[in-house]
């Protein structure tokens, strides 16, 4: 999938996560791993929508990305949330000069980047997550839990591991906007292509607020990675 950062599809990506309850039911996968009421940093944090749902269980919570709109967004609807335990950081990750209790990376970076950048950061330990095993990996920017996993035991690194599988779909005020949607989050699709796309997938669903509904779920790995039994790879 790729899409540009903008006012309109950052608004369907939260209509997706506020209809599914992606980033609520992630977020109750990472709680028992966090540090109750600690520090939190989240790198690449994009619209740090985990982080608001986690936020009214954690005592600071640092949100760092470089991609400006994304960023002023989530300032915004944490502001509308009346959430004041986040601050916000444009910047690179590996860049960042800080220690928390816990750093996050959600389909964030290849592991072994993630790892160098951000376990050093971390007093307790590294959260990532990446994509599911099934997800074919291209050598873009999040690979796969296999993938991870490899790479991980070969270093001898220690870890623990969740799969899982949760709802992420997109609903739509109407059907105009199911295939604008389609069409800004799927650029690589030529025309006859989404079209038929979004008449096979997309659903009724009685609502009046999101009549109609395309379903989607997304695989993830869940690695927890602490740091004083990998200290020694540091």
């Amino acid at each position: 999938m790729h899409f540009s950062w903008n006012e309109k599809t950052m608004g369907w990506m939260l209509d997706a996560a506020e209809y599914t309850g992606f980033y609520h039911k992630l977020a109750a996968l990472l709680l028992p791993e966090i540090r109750a009421r600690g520090s939190l940093c989240d790198m690449g944090c994009g619209m740090a929508l985990a982080d608001m749902a986690l936020a009214a269980d954690i005592g600071q919570i640092t949100c760092v990305d470089v991609n400006r709109p994304a960023l002023s967004f989530a300032q915004r609807e944490a502001s509308r949330r009346g959430i004041g335990n986040m601050e916000f950081m444009l910047s690179d990750g590996a860049s960042v000069v800080g220690s928390w209790d816990t750093v996050i990376a959600l389909f964030h970076g290849s592991m072994d980047k993630v790892c160098a950048a951000y376990l050093s950061k971390a007093a307790d330990c590294l959260i990532c997550v990446t994509h599911g095993p099934g997800v074919r990996h291209s050598g873009g920017f999040c690979e796969n839990a296999n993938i991870a996993s490899a790479w991980l035991d070969a270093g001898g690194w220690t870890y623990i591991r969740t799969d899982g599988v949760l709802e992420f779909g997109q609903p739509h005020r109407s059907m105009e906007e199911a295939y604008e949607s389609s069409a800004a989050f799927h650029r690589e699709w030529d025309q006859a292509a989404l079209e038929e796309q979004v008449r096979e997938s997309v659903q009724e669903t009685g609502r009046e607020d999101f009549p109609y509904y395309t379903p989607k779920t997304r695989s993830f790995g869940l690695f927890v990675i602490p740091r004083a039994e990998n200290e020694r790879l540091l």
